[in-house]
């Protein structure tokens, strides 16, 4: 009787080595597109992260300069794609306004990822704030405390990929 052996033929070896191959080549081709889904995905967090530290600034009546500001928002503008503003709103009108507002952090959005648009109310607009008016906080959106709003972020190369944070007049940040 002929003794078996146990073990690998050369043929299983090179088929699996040849998987293997093939499935590293295709990870690798699409490794630049998988890389700016996850920074769209990364960047989208940040921003509702960003609004989420702003109302909590609004919840704990944080001081800056010494007072407690009448809110504490984000500001968007379209004619500036690459960045949005962190601000404490000095003057009470629950908008940016530079020289008057005071800046808290201008906010860099990742490599290839810009604001591709924004709606206040269901309606396009160029420029937004969002607001967080301590104690509460009441949500400004705009002028408006009734509003809803979105920010959508995209691909700079491919603007059908994007991510959108919705912010409604109750404070809810959700993205999708």
């Amino acid at each position: 009787m002929k003794q078996q052996q146990s073990g690998f033929t050369l043929v299983e070896l090179l088929t699996a080595a040849a998987i293997i191959l093939i499935l590293t080549t295709f990870v690798l081709a699409n490794y630049p597109a998988i890389g700016k889904g996850f920074a769209l995905e990364r960047s989208a967090e940040r921003l509702a992260q960003e609004l989420r530290s702003m109302q909590q600034k609004s919840v704990s009546m944080e001081e800056v300069s010494g007072t407690v500001p009448k809110g504490y928002g984000i500001y968007f503008n379209t004619a500036s794609p690459y960045s949005y503003n962190n601000f404490a709103d000095s003057d009470g009108d629950f908008q940016w306004g530079e020289g008057v507002d005071t800046l808290l952090n201008a906010i860099e959005l990742e490599s290839n990822i810009e604001i591709g648009a924004l709606e206040s109310g269901g309606s396009p607009v160029g420029s937004l704030s969002i607001v967080f008016e301590p104690p509460d906080p009441t949500t400004w959106i705009g002028n408006s405390s009734s509003s809803t709003s979105t920010i959508t972020l995209q691909l700079e190369t491919d603007p059908e990929k994007t991510k959108t944070i919705y912010v409604n007049s109750a404070g809810l940040i959700t993205t999708q």
